[in-house]
């Protein structure tokens, strides 16, 4: 239930019965006064109650969908947006469409992580410090096929670098990416690895235990 009309002797009372009925607190609904009380003669005759709806507010992943979806819409993109999931640190979004998303997406998933900020800023900004979270959107499936194709690309670089005893440096990546090629080699007895330059160029550094 996303909300309730309630009528009462006063805008509070009725207000107060909602909140019971949805067992919720007045920070987590939006109350609407559809009519006030009246008073007639000698405070009987006539008086009539007052009457609200007191609805849920949006929690933050609800929120953040929304925000995509209206950026999606003012953007002319047709697509749906479904929310994947939701923990204790991130919420995490999923863009559909029959269309092709790859300009959505761009070059290596910089304007898709462009709208995950915006829809971040925007949809946290209600929220109290210590109820914000990162905001992840995905968009056919894209970041699932760029992280095997970074680990794949990890491995190559790690084999490389064995090969020919020298160091390989792979190509500029974002910190999310660069943690995935960390990540994949941290257990290889083979190399190591290290991130180098400034961004936006920062990349990975594969080196080889035993360099010739």
């Amino acid at each position: 239930m996303r909300f309730i009309e309630q009528t009462g002797r006063t805008v509070e009372e009725a207000v107060q019965a909602a909140l019971k009925a949805l067992g919720v607190s007045r920070e987590q609904v939006d109350v609407e006064v559809l009519a006030a009380e009246t008073r007639g003669l000698l405070g009987i005759l006539g008086h009539s109650q007052a009457k609200v709806r007191v609805s849920l507010k949006a929690g933050l992943a609800e929120r953040a969908a929304e925000v995509l979806a209206e950026i999606l819409r003012l953007m002319g993109v047709e697509a749906r947006t479904e929310i994947a999931n939701e923990d204790e640190q991130a919420v995490y979004l999923d863009i559909h469409s029959s269309s092709d998303l790859g300009l959505l997406i761009g070059k290596r998933g910089q304007t898709l992580g462009a709208l995950q900020l915006l829809v971040a800023i925007i949809a946290n900004r209600e929220q109290p410090p210590e109820s914000r979270k990162r905001i992840i959107i995905d968009a056919e499936g894209y970041r699932d096929r760029r992280e095997r194709a970074l680990r794949a690309m990890a491995r190559s670089a790690a084999q490389r670098a064995v090969r020919t005893g020298r160091e390989v440096a792979l190509e500029a990546l974002n910190p999310r990416e660069r943690r995935i090629v960390h990540l994949a080699l941290a257990d290889d007895p083979t190399v190591t690895t290290r991130s180098q330059g400034e961004e936006p160029d920062r990349t990975v550094i594969v080196s080889p235990r035993r360099p010739r």
